[in-house]
């Protein structure tokens, strides 16, 4: 059963001896920091797989959700057809003259984008679309702040977010040594949360090796 952000922070609090609300307001925070390392590290499998941009003719940006990671692909539903990344730098310098130009659209980009209170990801295709089309666009979750008591991590990794809020707590109190002995928990965990992972029965790992010309690179 997923434990929840609310338990989380009363079982850190045990670790180190402080229930406090104040000290959990703070393992709070360590919380949510190490809940986005093991995300950023592990997370393979946690997606939306249905989310979809409905492009509209003459446009060529939109904003994509705050929970955006990584995309997996995307795929003109109009023309049964895979879009090909591209990257801002190359479209601005290699088709400058024809960024605004409508047409068949070849590629897109991810991009940042940012004002005074957020930061968010966009999509750019290229060319300006001719017609309205939508794109699946299946991603992988960015980690988000936990913050209602109830909440609980999109992955199994409860235990990893204990060990390493654990270290981080013990840090605050300047207990080196035991924060040293949670970081090496923290860090074994989340090498058995890769292993759980990749550890497929049921899914056959093959490689084809290939004889390199020797002279290549000369």
């Amino acid at each position: 059963m997923a434990t929840n952000f609310g338990t989380l922070k009363t079982q850190v609090g045990q670790r180190v001896g402080d229930t406090s609300d104040s000290f959990a307001t703070i393992i709070g925070t360590y919380i949510n920091q190490r809940y986005k390392d093991i995300l950023r590290r592990t997370n393979w499998q946690a997606l939306d797989d249905d989310y979809t941009v409905s492009a509209s003719a003459g446009t060529a940006s939109y904003e994509l959700p705050t929970n955006f990671g990584k995309e997996i692909y995307v795929y003109d539903t109009v023309s049964k057809i895979d879009i090909s990344a591209s990257t801002l730098e190359i479209l601005e310098g290699a088709y400058q003259k024809e960024l605004k130009d409508t047409g068949t659209v070849e590629a897109y980009c991810i991009y940042d984008t940012a004002d005074a209170t957020a930061r968010t990801k966009s999509i750019r295709f290229f060319r300006n679309l001719a017609s309205d089309i939508d794109f699946e666009v299946p991603y992988i979750l960015r980690p988000l702040d936990m913050s209602a008591s109830t909440e609980v991590p999109c992955i199994e990794c409860e235990r990893a977010i204990e060990y390493g809020a654990a270290c981080d707590a013990w840090m605050h109190k300047r207990q080196f040594a035991k924060a040293g002995w949670y970081e090496q928990l923290y860090e074994k965990e989340i090498s058995n949360l890769m292993w759980d992972k990749t550890n497929q029965p049921n899914l056959l790992h093959m490689m084809s090796p290939a004889a390199l010309d020797r002279n290549e690179g000369i």
